[in-house]
Formats: C-alpha cells, structure tokens, sequence
C-alpha cells in the first residue's frame, strides 16, 4: 500500500520538475503550481508523514483538512486550466471555482464541529461513522469527482484542429485520467457509505480505490510529461541549431569587428565572441554584419553572403519557440 501511495507522489514530482527545467527555456509557469499544490497534499497524505505532521498539529486530524484544502484547490486550478486550453465558456469555470470555494468553507465547519481525536491514517474507517464526518468526506470526494468528471468529458468533446500532436495525444491521456479518478472517487464514496452504516469495508474495496486512483495519476503525469518532453526536445534541437549558426558567424563577425566599418558600426561594442547559444547575440551578430554590408557590401564573400542570408532566412526555426503550448498550460 505505500507504493500505492508513494509512487503517485513522486511520479507528480517529476512532473513540476519537468516544468521548472522548462522554465529555463522561457515557458509559462502553466500547471506547475497546480501540480505543486496535488503532489505537496499527496506527499502529506504519505502514512509515515501524515502522523509526524499530525501529532505535531495535536492529533486532531486537522492535516486532513489541509490535505484536502490542497488538493482541492490544486486539481481545480489544473481542471481550469485545462478547461481554458480546450476553450470552454469562462461561465462554467466560474461556476466550478465557485463551488469549490463554497465547498471548502463547509468542509472547515464540518471538521472542527467534529471530534476527531487522534491522528488517522485511514480517517474515512476510523471515524466515518460520525454523521458530519461522513458529509465532510462526501462533500470533499463528491466535489473532486464533479470536478474531474466535468474536465475528462469535456476533453474528449474538445475542437482539436489546430493543436499539436503532442498536446492532443496528452489532453487524451488526461482524459482518461480523469475517468479514472471518477471511478476511483465511486469506490471512495462506497467506502464513506459502509463506515457510515458503521461496517467493515472489504480490503480489495479499498485497494481498488487507491489503484484507480494511481492510474489517475499515471495519466496525468504522462498527459502533462508528453507535450513538456517534445517541447524540451524542440528547446535543445534550437539550441544544437543555434550554436550551429552561432560558429558558422564567429569568424565572420571576427574578421569585420576590426574592419573600419566594423568600428563605425553602432553595434559593435556590443558584440561578444565567447557566447555560445544566446538568442539575442545571434541578433545582434546579424544586425552587425547587416550594418557593415550597408557601409561596404564587399567586405564579405560570395560563400559568406550566403550563409548569413540562409541564417537570417532560417532565423525562426534556428531560435525555436519560446512557449508554443495553449495559454495557461
């Protein structure tokens, strides 16, 4: 069972890893917060943690709560987001925050109007047999549910012309991670029914829950993983590219710093010859050499001309894109 729960974890992990490598590259932050704020509420919800941290709040479970607060308002900022890549009407994400926030203020009053005494790992079988702690967990798991249902369905109806196939393949992944994550909250509502009747759960109910759970998250990390690696792939071939052109201007641009109009130009102070793959110095090596072929057009060769006009005409594609995923994402 800690696999179970650990590996979810640090496969979560390494999605937000992922994306600050990203970062480097000049991508949005996009779900890394997001992501941040589910994989902290899962590593908290880790048995061995869950009771150090617990005991330090006093036993009364109320890490339980900050695990839920956490996870609620992590997965419903990835299923906004989400839903404003897949452009659905702001309307019905409102709605979806709205409810949440609602939700979170009744899941405050419940738990502190509840004993829960004594930190629990399993809080649903220990105490589920208390009314207010059976709305709080249905009220926390029935929200979770609508929120995923809501997102996986309109995934799938989503208008897929125009995005990469990277990106499609992902939103799909994604998709069925949130159909599994609805199945998994299903077990998880049964399993809040049985303690609130005040009976024994079966062990493979449970252990159903949690591997429905993990293959959630599977999904979403391989949904979030799979534009994120062909977009790093993409980053590092611009990069090979870039230093490629950057070698082939070195010598030029050598050459022409110590012409006379190399002097003159106004760039010229500014020009480094020990960059290795900056965008904004293969820039401003083009505009120098364009500036010194305005002042003495035949100051470089035939073969010369051709490659800085094969550079400039390849310019784009040389630099990559900065950050070409759907806004938020």
């Amino acid at each position: 069972m800690i696999t179970l729960q650990t590996l979810p974890v640090l496969i979560l992990w390494a999605v937000v890893a992922i994306r600050l490598i990203g970062l480097r590259f000049g991508w949005k932050p996009g779900i890394m917060p997001a992501c941040a704020l589910v994989a902290l509420a899962a590593s908290l919800n880790i048995d061995q943690v869950y009771l150090f941290l617990d005991g330090l709040l006093g036993e009364v479970n109320a890490l339980n709560l900050i695990v839920h607060l956490l996870m609620g308002a992590g997965l419903t900022e990835l299923s906004r987001l989400l839903l404003q890549a897949t452009s659905q009407p702001r309307g019905h994400v409102k709605a979806l925050l709205g409810l949440g926030l609602v939700l979170a203020v009744i899941q405050t009053i419940l738990l502190l109007v509840s004993d829960t005494s004594g930190s629990a790992t399993n809080f649903t079988d220990t105490f589920g047999h208390i009314p207010t702690v059976a709305a709080y967990q249905a009220s926390f798991f029935g929200w979770i549910g609508l929120v995923l249902l809501y997102t996986g369905v309109q995934i799938l109806r989503r208008d897929k012309s125009g995005e990469s196939r990277s990106f499609g393949r992902g939103l799909s992944v994604v998709a069925i991670g949130c159909l599994s994550g609805v199945t998994g909250v299903a077990m998880k509502m049964l399993l809040i029914g049985i303690a609130a009747a005040d009976l024994d759960a079966a062990f493979g109910l449970y252990l159903t829950y949690r591997i429905f759970v993990a293959i959630a998250v599977l999904c979403f990390a391989a949904g979030f993983i799979l534009p994120s690696y062909e977009r790093i792939r993409a980053a590092f071939a611009a990069r090979g590219r870039r230093e490629e052109a950057l070698d082939t201007l070195r010598p030029i641009v050598a050459r022409l710093v110590g012409t006379v109009e190399g002097i003159h130009s106004l760039d010229a102070t500014h020009i480094d010859l020990t960059t290795k793959s900056s965008r904004k110095q293969l820039y401003r090596w083009l505009i120098f050499i364009g500036d010194v072929r305005v002042l003495n057009p035949d100051l470089l060769t035939e073969d010369e001309i051709a490659a800085v006009e094969k550079i400039g005409t390849e310019i784009d594609s040389i630099n990559g894109s900065v950050d070409s995923a759907p806004a938020g994402v």
